[in-house]
């Protein structure tokens, strides 16, 4: 017990320092992903050799890669929202992940919302109204945060996505998940820029292996011996740290009634991630 503990408190600390880290890098969005992709492409590649299973079918490979084009604009969205609005304004606009997953459920897969439901909802968007400055969107943190909105909309889809696709196993679907992303972001190339110091690919590095393959491993390892429930309150807990290092690491200050909206939004997801469990 004590392992997953430590396990788990591990997971969080590496998912809160990664939009730290994408800021901190001057490296761009594309060449931050690419890199990351790469990486995790190239290590699942070989770990997984024997367990991936590629398709055979023009319709089942299709739907492999229409995950991965879900999780590249997922993942395309959120490093530029942690640019322009900064870490705790990505942070929090992603922790409306679980929201928007009950609304995606409700869309795609006919799940029924319930007045619980709707009161998070509700609670969301007094959240996010507070915490955005204004509704220019020339405003960097505005921006930001609907980039980080769009980005969280993206992530709701994605275990939906793997539902529809169970006939595969689950390290094909995770692999391409990421391949297809990959594929992506090759198109990319030319955004990306890789004349970029050691400390740069020093922090690319930390991304791409302590930041995707260990981080997610670790969570995937713990959610499934957890409740949902307890996964799903753990999870949020990646907020707070991010605001709170971000406001010594890059002075983000956020005024009172943005503090309030952080705390409505962070309670609004933790709320909500009691019904995750009946996606």
């Amino acid at each position: 017990m004590m392992l997953m503990l430590l396990q788990g408190f591990f997971a969080i600390l590496i998912f809160a320092f990664v939009p730290l880290a994408i800021k901190y890098t001057s490296a761009n969005p594309v060449t931050i992903c690419l890199a990351r992709l790469l990486i995790t492409v190239f290590v699942l590649s070989l770990v997984w050799r024997k367990k991936i299973q590629f398709p055979r079918k023009a319709k089942e490979l299709w739907g492999l890669l229409l995950l991965g084009g879900v999780f590249f604009f997922h993942w395309i969205s959120y490093a530029y929202a942690v640019k322009f609005g900064g870490p705790a304004i990505a942070v929090l606009s992603l922790s409306t992940y679980g929201i928007q997953l009950v609304l995606a459920s409700c869309l795609l897969i006919g799940h029924k919302i319930n007045k619980k439901d709707l009161a998070c909802l509700v609670m969301c968007l007094i959240g996010i109204t507070l915490i955005i400055p204004s509704w220019d969107f020339k405003n960097q943190i505005t921006l930001g945060a609907a980039l980080g909105l769009f980005s969280a909309s993206c992530f709701a889809i994605i275990p939906i996505l793997h539902r529809r696709l169970n006939k595969h196993n689950q390290e094909t679907r995770i692999f391409f998940q990421f391949f297809g992303a990959l594929i992506g972001f090759s198109f990319l190339f030319p955004l990306s820029n890789w004349e970029i110091s050691k400390m740069d690919w020093g922090i690319i590095i930390y991304l791409g292996i302590f930041g995707t393959l260990i981080a997610h491993s670790l969570w995937a390892h713990i959610t499934s011996k957890i409740s949902p429930v307890i996964s799903g309150m753990s999870y949020y807990t990646i907020a707070p740290i991010t605001l709170i290092c971000s406001h010594f690491l890059f002075a983000e200050r956020f005024s009172h009634l943005q503090l309030v909206g952080a705390l409505v939004v962070i309670t609004s997801a933790i709320a909500s991630s009691y019904d995750i469990k009946k996606v």
